[in-house]
């Protein structure tokens, strides 16, 4: 780097920490100095508070804390004077510290606001409840014979006679269910189960009889219709209450009617419940309702700013050159 560049940046660095104090401060003269104020370099007063900062950041006794702040307000009261503060490169240096700040100060509020609230842990683990809240899930094969809204009673009757057909038909998969585990996932593919490939094998084995059949395993449902995936997915409540009465691994319902049609359905494994105690959770999701916090602090004082007649633009621009992460 060249001396010249040198130059810049250190006054770009004095420049930035004199505009920050002078954000909160005024010049008063030459009158004694009052008792929150630990030093005054020109127009510049020094903080008694900010002293005690740069001491306890840097672990440095508070009289070299105050030397050093004295020294950078001199040094930015010269830039100021050569017009340093002036160069385009030394401004966006300015607004770019000066942004940093700001934002550090929004997430040390976020940090001081206290304890994770019960709204903020619902919040949070309505986020992450695969992991941290998670009802016991029910991982089935099922054949729906299909049905349209409208279909006469005639073709209802025909479905419910196929479906009794096919459970008929599948017994021999649940005998394959009894004589084997439920396989594990490997590498986070779906697990390829013995049961319900014999379970689908002989659904579509049975004669249609024009209708329509569909044969698949799915993925693990609660009572209530969710789909234990991380993708949002809901299934039909008939079907996910028919699902959650089979007891283990091989038993099947009587066919069962949904919006879809008239199911066969075939418990492959029961999922247990994960559900973490809620001071754990509280733990465990700080960092990200801290986070949380700090960015709707952020949203709110953008909101304000924009309002205001006298921001012409560039607020947004000077938030975002530093993200608040958890």
């Amino acid at each position: 780097m060249s001396p010249g560049r040198r130059g810049i940046a250190a006054a770009v660095c004095l420049c930035a920490c004199a505009a920050w104090a002078a954000l909160s401060t005024s010049a008063r003269g030459a009158a004694p100095l009052p008792p929150d104020v630990a030093a005054r370099v020109g127009a510049i007063d020094i903080p008694v508070d900010s002293v005690a900062r740069i001491a306890a950041a840097q672990q440095i006794p508070p009289a070299r804390a105050r030397d050093a702040a004295i020294r950078d307000a001199l040094f930015a009261a010269e830039a100021r004077a050569r017009g340093l503060e002036q160069n385009p490169d030394v401004q966006r240096e300015i607004s770019a510290a000066l942004a940093r700040r700001l934002l550090h100060r929004l997430k040390e509020e976020a940090v001081s606001a206290g304890p994770v609230t019960d709204e903020e842990l619902r919040t949070a683990t309505e986020r992450h409840w695969l992991e941290l809240d998670r009802p016991e899930g029910y991982r089935t094969v099922h054949a729906v014979v299909r049905l349209s809204a409208d279909a006469d009673e005639a073709t209802r009757e025909r479905a419910r006679a196929l479906a009794e057909a096919i459970r008929k038909a599948v017994l021999s998969a649940r005998d394959v269910a009894l004589r084997s585990e439920p396989p594990r996932a490997a590498e986070g593919r779906p697990p390829s189960d013995p049961a319900a490939d014999a379970f689908v094998s002989a659904a579509k084995a049975v004669p249609a009889d024009g209708l329509e059949v569909v044969a698949q395993p799915l993925p693990p449902v609660t009572a209530a219709g969710r789909a234990l995936t991380p993708e949002p997915q809901q299934f039909d409540v008939d079907f996910a209450r028919a699902a959650a009465s089979l007891a283990a691994r091989g038993d099947l319902g009587a066919p069962v009617a949904s919006s879809f049609g008239v199911h066969v359905i075939m418990l492959l494994e029961r999922i247990p419940a994960q559900v973490v105690p809620a001071e754990e959770r509280r733990r465990l999701v700080r960092d990200e309702v801290v986070a949380d916090r700090a960015r709707a602090a952020q949203s709110k004082l953008l909101e304000a700013l924009r309002r205001e007649p006298r921001v012409v633009g560039g607020i947004d621009a000077l938030l975002e050159l530093v993200r608040i992460e958890p």
